[in-house]
């Protein structure tokens, strides 16, 4: 809340985002004014969430004849909402059924080169 008596011992804040790292500070007031803020407290990191949003631009084709290489506009930090955060690609070959899959294990990795010989372009 903005405001709360002062007989109040606790509040709980809402509304926060995710894996974010917070401090907090009060500041008192009375009918004659507002006093200096508390001393910041320790710093407090909220739980970790499911990203907000998946990678935007995502893009394939290009390399060379053995190539495929998979681009994408990477997700910001602020919304990726945990640690450990990757990519998954999949994608197959037109006309099966069967997904090729990686794991990109880097947040900052802005695309993936996938090789091998053996498919036809």
């Amino acid at each position: 809340p903005d405001v709360i008596d002062g007989k109040t011992f606790t509040s709980t804040v809402v509304d926060l985002n995710p894996w974010v790292e917070y401090e907090f500070r009060v500041v008192a007031s009375n009918k004659i004014g507002g006093g200096e803020p508390s001393l910041p407290s320790e710093k407090v990191r909220t739980e970790e969430a499911v990203p907000e949003i998946p990678p935007s631009e995502v893009s394939g084709g290009g390399g060379s004849r053995s190539e495929l290489v998979i681009t994408w506009d990477p997700v910001p930090e602020e919304l990726q909402n945990g640690e450990g955060f990757g990519y998954v690609v999949a994608f197959r070959p037109s006309g099966t059924t069967t997904w090729i899959q990686t794991v990109v294990t880097s947040p900052d990795t802005p695309r993936y080169v996938f090789r091998n010989e053996s498919i036809l372009p």
